[in-house]
């Protein structure tokens, strides 16, 4: 049956026996996310699966609280899940450019980087007074005694047949000098000259010989010298090693469970033991040595301990919400500081990314500012196809020349990603990015209306009291909460739903504070919400006064009794972003002969909107069905 509805009739106001309560004060704060039960589910199913590609996209239009519902979901899910690894950087001694990546449990990371600290600082301490020590002092006296004594034999014997074939040996910057003799004599060059003939070709044939016999000595000094170095250095790595085996044996004891700091540790003694003079300088001396500066290379500085996540805070599984997903702060970079001029760096340079961070817990990213971020959404892909994070710069992804530089190890990847976004981005991705739906499988939508039962009003109170308390405003008594649930299904605009955009409802819950506030009231009310509202459309309502204001003076001609043929009023609605209105539009029309069939004015003229084409169609249809049968 057909009735006229008064504009009363179409608000349905709340029960308010309904509310069992005189104020929020008296209500439980909120403790689940409310209206989003579909979405909840498929969080709960995304969360549990661990196959690969079971990402989750969050679906919604803003302000229906997924951002804020998703990381409260995301952050009681993950306190009961296990805190994930340290990741640490250490140097790699076979290859400085490719630095290695070590897991340690959490905690462990600033432990064993302390510990290597400590470790380096002893040998730094012990290794010069070994060096100093009457002992060591004594073998290298002693080792190198009985060479110097071979070595002056060897010098002797030389001398003995270079005097016996008339030559004295000198030595020069160059090497050994043979000078002819004479009588026990040294020959000047003058007095050399001034020889017969065949004494010169006696003495050249002599000095030839002689030659020889120098030059197969010479090996022999040589190969003395290498003894010589080689007995140093031996004793030398015996005495450093006995300083610094007891130090290691304690570090391999401590971090025995630990395959990769065993292998580590080992590297770190060898190469401590063939750079033994880096700890033999005196501190102060090491900053003096610029061409070390220059390089970017500090002696000590390779057995440091680069921290790059450190889980020790977390009590549970990381929830890492990253706002400005760009390459660097996804990935990971390495920086570079300028040492005389010249751009350098090492592995004590390498920072971590969100995947860093978020790796082993939850990974949350806004995918519209993903987008926008030149090669982020290529490299997240790729770090979830390959399970692995791997730092590299952004110009060698295009191919670009680059300098020589650091590629450290990639660390394995466990995360879960989700993704939050509007649906029609949701749709646009899954059709245009094959490699989107491979990656991404589970949706999760937020609605943006809930059904109007008593459990979900009681909800909606409960909402309200954990907002008053979260932001510190004042609390409601019955009436307001009862004049947000009514204003809740007018932004639903149903009598029988309830707006799930809590960021509209916590605006008017903010202004209608603001009000209780000046009026020094000590709950807010019905009437501090009612004001909000209106205060609000106030503020967007210029244009529809204007229009009205033009209706009331005649200014724009709007029949509202009897009638007229070729003419009816319709509603036209008008959006103004904040504020959506309707305002009467005449709808005339004009028959004349011809074949063109209905012609829509404002179409044609590019004037309407898309609901007014929907309507003149809507009519077009009508007239088409009931008049163009003859």
């Amino acid at each position: 049956m057909k009735r006229e509805l008064s504009a009363e009739k179409l608000r349905l106001e709340c029960n308010m026996d309904v509310l069992k309560f005189k104020t929020t004060e008296q209500i439980s704060p909120l403790k689940e996310i409310i209206g989003q039960e579909r979405a909840v589910r498929a969080l709960k199913f995304g969360l549990e699966i661990k196959e690969k590609g079971f990402n989750i996209y969050v679906a919604g239009r803003p302000g229906t609280g997924r951002e804020t519902a998703t990381r409260g979901f995301l952050e009681d899910y993950a306190k009961n899940k296990s805190v994930p690894f340290d990741l640490c950087y250490v140097n790699n001694f076979q290859n400085q450019y490719e630095p290695k990546a070590m897991q340690l449990p959490p905690g462990k990371g600033k432990v064993f980087q302390k510990d290597m600290k400590n470790f380096i600082a002893e040998v730094q301490r012990l290794l010069p007074e070994a060096f100093k020590s009457n002992d060591y002092v004594a073998k290298r006296d002693e080792t190198m005694k009985s060479i110097e004594a071979e070595r002056k034999q060897l010098y002797a014997d030389l001398n003995k047949k270079a005097e016996t074939d008339g030559f004295a040996l000198q030595t020069t910057p160059t090497g050994l000098l043979m000078i002819p003799m004479k009588d026990g004599k040294v020959l000047s060059e003058k007095e050399f000259l001034a020889l017969k003939p065949e004494e010169k070709e006696k003495v050249q044939k002599k000095k030839e010989n002689l030659g020889e016999k120098l030059r197969i000595a010479l090996r022999q000094l040589r190969v003395l010298e290498s003894k010589a170095t080689d007995a140093l250095r031996n004793l030398n790595r015996e005495v450093a090693l006995f300083v610094i085996d007891h130090l290691n044996d304690v570090l391999e004891e401590k971090y025995k469970e630990f395959k990769d700091v065993i292998v580590y540790l080992k590297l770190v003694q060898e190469d401590i033991l063939e750079n033994i003079g880096d700890f033999l300088k005196p501190p102060e001396d090491t900053p003096m040595d610029f061409k070390a500066a220059w390089m970017g290379e500090m002696p000590l500085k390779k057995y440091k301990v680069n921290i790059v996540v450190d889980n020790s805070p977390l009590e549970g599984a990381p929830v890492i919400i990253e706002h400005n997903p760009t390459y660097q702060n996804l990935i990971g970079r390495i920086e570079k500081e300028a040492q005389l001029g010249v751009l350098t760096t090492d592995f004590t340079m390498i920072r971590s990314g969100s995947l860093h961070k978020a790796n082993g817990g939850f990974l949350v990213l806004a995918i519209g500012e993903l987008l926008k971020n030149l090669f982020s959404w290529e490299a997240l892909k790729t770090s979830l196809k390959n399970k692995e994070i791997a730092i590299e710069e952004a110009g060698e992804r295009l191919g670009f020349i680059t300098t020589k530089g650091l590629r450290p190890t990639p660390v394995p990847l466990n995360v879960k990603v989700i993704l939050i976004g509007d649906p029609m981005l949701y749709h646009l991705l899954y059709t245009a990015d094959i490699e989107f739906k491979e990656l991404f499988k589970v949706k999760a939508e937020f609605d943006i209306s809930m059904d109007r039962t008593e459990t979900n009003i009681q909800k909606y109170a409960s909402f309200i009291c954990t907002f008053c308390r979260k932001e510190g405003l004042k609390h409601h008594d019955a009436t307001a909460v009862a004049k947000l649930i009514e204003f809740g299904s007018r932004l639903a605009g149903h009598q029988q739903k309830l707006s799930t955009k809590f960021s509209d409802i916590g605006d008017i819950i903010r202004e209608a504070n603001f009000y209780a506030t000046n009026e020094n009231a000590e709950y807010i009310t019905s009437t501090h919400i009612q004001k909000a509202i209106d205060e609000k459309i106030y503020r967007s309502s210029l244009i529809k006064e204007k229009i009205q204001e033009m209706i009331d003076r005649g200014i724009i001609l709007i029949d509202t009794k009897g009638d007229s043929i070729g003419q009816v009023n319709g509603l036209s609605v008008t959006g103004l972003g904040d504020f959506v209105f309707g305002k009467p539009s005449r709808v005339t029309t004009t028959i004349g002969m011809g074949k063109g069939g209905i012609v829509d004015i404002e179409r044609e003229a590019k004037l309407g909107g898309p609901i007014h084409t929907k309507g003149v169609l809507i009519l077009s249809g009508y007239l088409s069905d009931k008049y163009e049968h003859n």
